[in-house]
C-alpha cells in the first residue's frame, strides 16, 4: 500500500499533467475556435503555461517566440492581421484543402458518406456537455472537439474525484483521442502549418501536431504508471 507521502506525490503529478494538457487544449481552442480575441493574444503572450509547453513542443516554442516579438504598440495591427488570416484559412472557400471538421477529413474512409458530428455529439452528451457554436460550426469542428477535451480536464481539476469518476473521465479522454482526434486532427495540423501564411498560425499547426502526438502516445498507454511518465 502506498504511503501518504507517495499518494500526495502521485496526486500532485496527476494534477500537474492535467493542468498542462488543459492549457494546451485551451490555447488551441482560442486560436482555432474563432478569429482570435485581442485579450487572448495578450494573455498567451505572457502566459506561464505557454512557457511550460515550450519545454515540450517545438511548436509552442515557435509560438512563444512569435508572440514575444510583438511590440506593445503593434498589438492591434497584429490582432487585425490574425483576424484576416483566420478568415482566409477557415472561411468558406478558404485556403485549407478541406473544412476543419472530422467528417470531411475522414471522408475517404467510407464508400458511403458518414457524418461524425452525431457520433461526437453522443460522446459529449455522455458527459452532459452541449456546446454553443457562434457561427453554426458542426459538432465535429476541430475547435469543438478540442474544447470537449479541455472541459473534461477542467471538470476533473475542479471536482473532488472518487476512483470511479476519475476512471470514467480519464477513459472518456483516452477514447476520444483514439477514436477521433488521432484519426484526423494530426493531418489537419500538418495542413494548417503548410497552408498558413502568418507565422503564428504556422506555429499553431506545429503545436497541434506536437501536442496531439503526445496525447496519442499517452492514450495508447494504460495504467497510472504510464500516465505519470
Amino acid at each position: 500500500m502506498p504511503t501518504m507521502e507517495e499518494q500526495t506525490q502521485w496526486k500532485e503529478q496527476v494534477v500537474d499533467h492535467l493542468e498542462i494538457r488543459k492549457a494546451a487544449y485551451q490555447l488551441l481552442v482560442d486560436f482555432l475556435g474563432d478569429t482570435p480575441a485581442l485579450e487572448s493574444l495578450v494573455s498567451w503572450r505572457n502566459h506561464p503555461e505557454l512557457s511550460r509547453l515550450s519545454e515540450l513542443s517545438r511548436g509552442a516554442r515557435r509560438l512563444r517566440e512569435e508572440l514575444k516579438l510583438i511590440a506593445n504598440q503593434d498589438l492591434y495591427d497584429e490582432f487585425a492581421s490574425l483576424r484576416e488570416e483566420y478568415r482566409r484559412l477557415f472561411s468558406r472557400g478558404g485556403e485549407l484543402p478541406v473544412t476543419p471538421c472530422e467528417t470531411m477529413y475522414r471522408a475517404s474512409e467510407h464508400m458511403i458518406p458518414k457524418s461524425y458530428a452525431q457520433e461526437v455529439r453522443e460522446m459529449y452528451a455522455d458527459f452532459s456537455l452541449y456546446f454553443k457554436k457562434m457561427h453554426g460550426e458542426p459538432d465535429d469542428h476541430i475547435a469543438v472537439e478540442l474544447e470537449f477535451m479541455a472541459v473534461l480536464i477542467e471538470k476533473m481539476l475542479g471536482t473532488v474525484m472518487n476512483e470511479e469518476r476519475y476512471q470514467r473521465y480519464m477513459n472518456g479522454q483516452r477514447d476520444f483521442v483514439l477514436l477521433h482526434l488521432k484519426r484526423w486532427a494530426l493531418k489537419f495540423g500538418r495542413d494548417l502549418e503548410q497552408h498558413a501564411d502568418h507565422p503564428i498560425y504556422k506555429a499553431i499547426g506545429q503545436l497541434l501536431q506536437d501536442f496531439l502526438a503526445r496525447e496519442v502516445e499517452w492514450a495508447e498507454q494504460t495504467g497510472t504508471k504510464q500516465l505519470l511518465q
